[in-house]
């Protein structure tokens, strides 16, 4: 009996390590599908930022699924409100991909996109360059045989504020800065001056807890845990 009982619990575990990777672990070999697969998601992926880049909102409304969610730093709410609010919003932001990962479990996948965001501000008259640095998480299901991006969220993990010009003086106090978390600091105080309201609870690599939170949530809902 007990013999049977190791027997059962072994089959158990070989099938769900068979049927997904393990989340943040080292990508195995792949078939043909699962290569195409994340092809196809690399590529929804980058054309969505793309359209955000370029002001291409038609081409990115049809990126999001009918019932997504996306919670990052100045919005909160469905994939095709935030393609509107981005049109609304009019700013122009481009990111710096560096490189991506994709985990796949069948209709499922997780990617985590590293990215910089960059963005030109006028502080007290001194051009700047804003570089903010993330890591973009994306949870994309494959709906009528098509990739669509159910979730997108951000870790925020730390960002500069530069003169452009390298001989410009930026008269900004330590102590203005030092009331904002860490790893989204300049990107808080240029939002505050704008008049923008910033979650002060994103998760950052600042709160070790909040990384872990939002990896294990992404980990549960990839093994179809939600």
């Amino acid at each position: 009996m007990k013999i049977f009982a190791w027997v059962l619990f072994f089959c158990l575990c070989f099938s769900r390590t068979c049927n997904a990777e393990n989340f943040l672990s080292r990508p195995q070999s792949m078939n043909d599908s699962e290569r195409a697969d994340k092809a196809d998601i690399l590529e929804l992926l980058n054309y969505e930022r793309f359209c955000r880049d370029n002001a291409v909102w038609d081409g990115m409304r049809t990126c999001y699924a009918e019932d997504s969610f996306v919670d990052i730093s100045w919005y909160q709410g469905s994939g095709y409100g935030f393609v509107t609010a981005s049109e609304k919003f009019n700013t122009y932001a481009p990111h710096v991909i560096h490189s991506s990962l994709t985990w796949l479990n069948g209709n499922r996948a997780v990617t985590i996109m590293m990215a910089t965001i960059q963005m030109r501000q006028n502080v007290d008259d001194v051009e700047c360059e804003l570089s903010t640095d993330v890591q973009l998480l994306f949870r994309t299901e494959k709906i009528n045989d098509k990739w669509f991006i159910k979730n997108f969220e951000s870790i925020y993990l730390q960002d500069r504020l530069i003169p452009v010009l390298p001989a410009s003086e930026l008269s900004l106090k330590r102590s203005e800065l030092a009331k904002y978390r860490s790893s989204y600091a300049c990107m808080s105080y240029i939002a505050e001056k704008k008049g923008i309201k910033i979650n002060k609870e994103l998760a950052g690599i600042d709160r070790p807890e909040t990384v872990k939170a939002i990896y294990e949530k992404l980990s549960s809902w990839l093994a179809g845990q939600e």
